[in-house]
């Protein structure tokens, strides 16, 4: 009985490097697609505004400006002028203040950005959360869970900046916690805060006062007039009208020439006001050493 030879069967339709390929065809893993981790889910963007949530026009020039002043350096995360013009809204801060602000963070030199790094806490999930075993839960506190400084929303340095030109000139006695919450709408913890502030007055030399010079603070005032100038409609989206009443809140050169006489008519009786100017309070009221409790 003579044995058959095995004929090598080959599609006619295929190559040889197409059959060779499939026949030495490996799947890259036996193991299903992993569910997507509670770092990738923290890591992704989320919108800190509150839903609804209405923003003052005239606070959008300063936001600008603002969200211009922030160090580089200080993080990688892209900083959002509706949320300063949120933080702005919220506070109802006259101009006189936000320009103060605005030396702050213009007098921030090279330094800052790595001191704010190293020394800004993280945001930590509380133990009820870190203890769960449960698969596919994700913690539902305020506060997300912070792995990197760039996943600190760098506007926080705006928030300190504030938080320091309002304790300087009007001293107003509040509680971190109240500029957390009621200004900043819970993003950023007491501890964070207090840090960044630190970290600011540590910078300048805890010398507030040089900055409060009228010079400084007209410049400040024109800065942002001319942001909103330049990139108003690019935000706001506003018409002519809007746009008149925004540009109408800055004091304009004429007004600022015309101070002399201004004083005199004031003198005499007349109804006319001048310009505001910002007052020196008692000082600045430095963040307590201990945290209060949230």
């Amino acid at each position: 009985m003579q044995r058959q030879k095995s004929k090598r069967v080959k599609f006619s339709s295929c190559s040889d490097d197409e059959y060779d390929g499939y026949m030495t065809y490996r799947p890259l893993s036996n193991l299903p697609t992993p569910p997507p981790s509670l770092s990738s889910a923290a890591q992704s963007p989320k919108n800190p505004l509150e839903d609804g949530e209405r923003l003052k026009t005239r606070y959008l020039g300063p936001a600008i400006h603002l969200v211009n002043l922030i160090p580089s350096a200080a993080s990688l995360a892209t900083p959002s002028v509706p949320l300063v013009q949120a933080i702005l809204s919220r506070s109802d801060l006259p101009l006189e203040s936000i320009a103060l602000a605005v030396c702050v963070l213009d007098a921030l030199d090279n330094r800052f950005a790595l001191s704010w790094r190293l020394s800004c806490p993280l945001h930590i999930v509380p133990p009820i959360f870190a203890c769960s075993n449960k698969r596919h839960t994700l913690p539902s506190g305020p506060f997300e869970q912070q792995l990197h400084i760039d996943s600190v929303y760098p506007e926080l340095i705006i928030l300190s900046a504030l938080t320091i030109a309002v304790k300087f000139l009007d001293d107003p006695q509040a509680s971190t916690r109240y500029y957390c919450s009621a200004w900043g709408g819970d993003i950023w913890s007491c501890e964070q805060l207090n840090a960044t502030e630190r970290c600011i007055m540590e910078n300048l030399n805890y010398r507030i006062l040089p900055l409060c010079d009228e010079d400084l603070l007209t410049d400040a005032m024109v800065d942002m007039q001319l942001a909103v100038r330049q990139g108003g409609r690019q935000y706001g989206g506003y018409d002519d009208e809007e746009y008149r009443v925004e540009m109408n809140a800055y004091p304009s050169p004429a007004d600022e020439s015309d101070e002399d006489d201004v004083d005199e008519t004031c003198e005499s009786g007349s109804s006319k006001s001048k310009h505001g100017k910002p007052v020196v309070g008692l000082g600045l009221n430095l963040t307590p050493a201990e945290t209060p409790p949230s």
